[in-house]
C-alpha cells in the first residue's frame, strides 16, 4: 500500500513554497528542472517511500509556488529555498537528487550548504560551461533565446522540443505538460541564467561532497547528457549510464528506481572506504 501523501508550505524570501512528501526513513529530495512541477517526481516517490522520506516540490515562480511579480533566475535563492524545505521537514541533511536544472541547483545547494548534503545525485544537469564545445552550443541556445523573443512561446517550444524528441516515443509513457505558465516563465527569466551558470565545482571537490551524476542512455549525445562526463572529470565522481530519457526516473520509474538505490548504495560505500583509508593512515 502507498504511503501517505502530506502535503506543506513553508514560505521562504517572499515565495510560498508548495511541498510534498511520503514514507519514512532518511529524507531524499527531488529537485524539479526547468519545467519547474514536482509532480514529475510522484511516480518514483511511490516506489522509494518504504524505505525513504520523499519529497519534492514546485519551485519557485512555477505551478503552485506562485509570487506577486516573477523575477528573474536566482540560484542562490532557489538553492536556498532548497534549504527551507529540508528544514521544515524536520531534517539536517538529506539526499538530493536533481535532474536537469534541478541538478544544476542540487549542485548549487552542494557548493553553498555542504554539510546538509548527504549524497547529491545530479541527473543530466546541463553545465554548458563545462563542454568542449561550449562556444558554437553557446551561440545555438542564444539563437534558441532569439527565437522566443523573435517568435513567440510556440515556436520556442518547437525548436527546443527537438533536443527532446526522444520523450515523444509512442512506446514509452506520455505525462500531461506543465501549466502554460512554466514554460513561459522558465524562458522569460530562467534559461539565459541556468543555462550558462557555472557553480563552484572545485568548492564541492575540495569540500569532499559525495556525488554521483547520471546520463539516460535514450539522450543520446544531447549536451545535457554529455556533460556529465565533464562533470566526472571535473569532480572526480561518480557517473552511471542509467536507464531512459531527460525523464526516465518518471517514464521508466520501475527500472530508474533501484538504479538510484544502487549509486546511493555505491555512494555509501566509497564514502565509508574513504574513511577506513583516513583511519588507517
Amino acid at each position: 500500500m502507498a504511503s501517505e501523501v502530506i502535503h506543506g508550505t513553508v514560505t521562504n524570501e517572499g515565495c510560498d513554497l508548495k511541498y510534498w512528501h511520503q514514507g519514512t526513513g532518511p529524507l531524499i529530495i527531488f529537485i524539479p528542472g526547468g519545467n519547474g512541477h514536482g509532480r514529475q517526481y510522484d511516480p518514483i516517490m511511490v516506489l522509494l517511500s518504504p524505505n525513504y522520506t520523499c519529497a519534492t516540490f514546485d519551485r519557485r515562480q512555477m505551478s503552485s509556488s506562485q509570487v506577486p511579480t516573477n523575477k528573474i533566475f536566482n540560484p542562490y535563492q532557489q538553492a536556498r529555498d532548497v534549504l527551507a524545505i529540508i528544514k521544515a521537514l524536520g531534517f539536517e541533511e538529506a539526499i538530493v537528487f536533481g535532474s536537469s536544472l534541478g541538478g544544476v541547483l542540487g549542485f548549487q545547494l552542494a557548493a553553498d550548504y555542504p554539510e546538509v548534503i548527504d549524497h547529491l545525485i545530479c541527473h543530466e544537469a546541463p553545465t554548458v560551461t563545462l563542454l568542449p564545445d561550449k562556444k558554437e552550443l553557446t551561440e545555438d541556445l542564444f539563437e534558441t533565446y532569439n527565437i522566443f523573443k523573435t517568435l513567440g512561446q510556440d515556436a520556442v517550444n518547437a525548436h527546443w522540443g527537438q533536443r527532446f524528441a526522444v520523450m515523444a516515443d509512442p512506446s514509452l509513457p506520455q505525462f500531461p505538460p506543465p501549466e502554460p505558465s512554466n514554460p513561459k516563465n522558465f524562458f522569460e527569466n530562467e534559461f539565459l541564467i541556468c543555462t550558462f551558470w557555472n557553480t563552484e565545482f572545485e568548492k564541492i571537490k575540495r569540500d569532499g561532497t559525495s556525488v554521483g551524476v547520471m546520463r539516460g542512455r535514450r539522450s543520446g549525445e544531447e549536451f545535457f547528457a554529455r556533460a556529465t562526463v565533464e562533470q566526472e572529470r571535473v569532480l572526480g565522481c561518480l557517473r552511471w549510464d542509467v536507464p531512459g530519457h531527460h525523464q526516465g526516473f518518471q517514464a521508466e520509474s520501475e527500472v530508474f528506481a533501484p538504479v538510484l538505490v544502487g549509486m546511493l548504495e555505491e555512494l555509501e560505500r566509497r564514502r565509508e572506504e574513504k574513511k577506513a583509508e583516513a583511519l588507517g593512515k
